[in-house]
């Protein structure tokens, strides 16, 4: 039996979200003291993985670059999941073929006999409506109009109202949560996961909170389908653990 890919991705985004949620003077550096908080935040497999992504991105300082660890466990990530040849989860002939510690920590478990399950879903999803269509298809053709960087806001701002759900504008992404939670044309779902939010419908409003390393000012963007998000441009969907998601209703 293998390892599925699901967990090693999950263990991944663990760790990711682990060190961007750690800097929490946002300097782009973690101290030793950050360094701890962000143990603190995963363990098992995860937990291996960060201390050796601590190793490989210390700097001369002592401090760890958040965005090398980062880099670092992407890549390892990719390395993993490009080992599993056959797409059926990684076994432990192929985990042993991996030379990366970082790459090794995230498949840990793989065995010949007996299995590794994937972590069950957090998030009651439910069913999306016409009206969560019409919003995806207003943001995909909205991000490709205007087809910047650093507008999300705007960019969904505009495609919500192109799809009939029009709301004021707002100063920071991460203030749409709070607005969509008191909105009764939308509905919240609770707890999901990185890797749920990666597999949503086209149609759900995610709302990033600023602590995930992009801007002071969060994230927001629209759920495509198959991995993608509309915001002031498509793009792959990126998570970091500190999201909230919600749908059109009806």
């Amino acid at each position: 039996m293998t390892l599925a890919r699901s967990v090693v991705s999950n263990r991944a985004d663990a760790v990711r979200s682990a060190l961007a949620r750690a800097d929490v003077n946002r300097d782009g550096r973690l101290s030793s003291a950050e360094q701890r908080r962000a143990a603190g935040l995963v363990s098992g497999a995860s937990d291996v993985a960060l201390v050796e992504a601590f190793k490989q991105a210390r700097l001369k300082s002592g401090f760890v670059s958040v965005s090398k660890a980062r880099g670092l466990v992407s890549l390892a990530r990719s390395r993993a999941l490009a080992a599993d040849g056959n797409q059926n989860g990684v076994s432990a002939n192929e985990r042993a073929r991996l030379s990366g510690p970082i790459a090794r920590a995230l498949t840990r478990g793989a065995t010949r006999g007996g299995s590794v399950n994937a972590p069950k879903p957090t998030g009651n999803l439910g069913t999306f409506g016409p009206k969560a269509k019409r919003l995806a298809e207003a943001a995909r053709r909205q991000a490709r109009l205007m087809n910047t960087r650093g507008w999300c806001a705007r960019g969904v701002n505009r495609a919500m109202r192109a799809a009939g759900l029009a709301t004021s504008p707002l100063p920071s992404a991460y203030m749409y949560a709070k607005r969509l939670e008191n909105d009764r044309r939308f509905r919240e779902i609770k707890n999901v996961s990185d890797a749920q939010v990666k597999k949503l419908p086209p149609g759900a409003i995610v709302v990033f909170d600023a602590s995930g390393g992009r801007t002071k000012h969060g994230h927001i963007m629209v759920t495509l389908g198959g991995g993608l998000e509309a915001s002031d441009h498509v793009s792959r969907i990126y998570t970091h653990g500190r999201q909230r998601v919600f749908v059109p209703v009806g």
